[in-house]
């Protein structure tokens, strides 16, 4: 059995490296992405083990990528964790009421994240 797979997305490198490099270390399969755009064309021939997500990106947001990912039949089973500067509670919820599986603040610490994922690919709920 491979490695679980994720894809980062983010419009930042630096966040997109730093997640990349923490979860490489845990042995997962990452791909770093940097829009919503590009997430939605990868999700046309990949189906990872799941999503990390920002919601502020260029060309689509990270909400708008969440209602793609659960329209779709062959990826609305797709965990999905946003991550986000966005605390507000407004934004919070419209994360939740899309269908994340879980909503998390910048700036995040690393074993959070880590602990986080583990949990969602185990199945674990929020």
């Amino acid at each position: 059995m491979g490695r679980p797979s994720i894809l980062v997305v983010d419009d930042n490198p630096s966040t997109r490296t730093l997640i990349a490099d923490t979860l490489d270390l845990e042995g997962y399969e990452v791909t770093s992405l940097p829009d919503g755009q590009s997430v939605i064309d990868a999700l046309e021939h990949v189906t990872p083990s799941l999503v990390i997500l920002d919601v502020m990106m260029p060309r689509v947001d990270g909400f708008t990528v969440l209602g793609h990912i659960r329209g779709q039949e062959r990826t609305r089973h797709i965990p999905v964790l946003m991550l986000t500067a966005l605390d507000d509670t407004e934004s919070t919820w419209k994360g939740w009421t899309g269908g994340c599986d879980y909503y998390m603040n910048k700036p995040f610490d690393t074993e959070d994240l880590v602990a986080v994922v583990e949990n969602l690919l185990a199945g674990v709920p929020a």
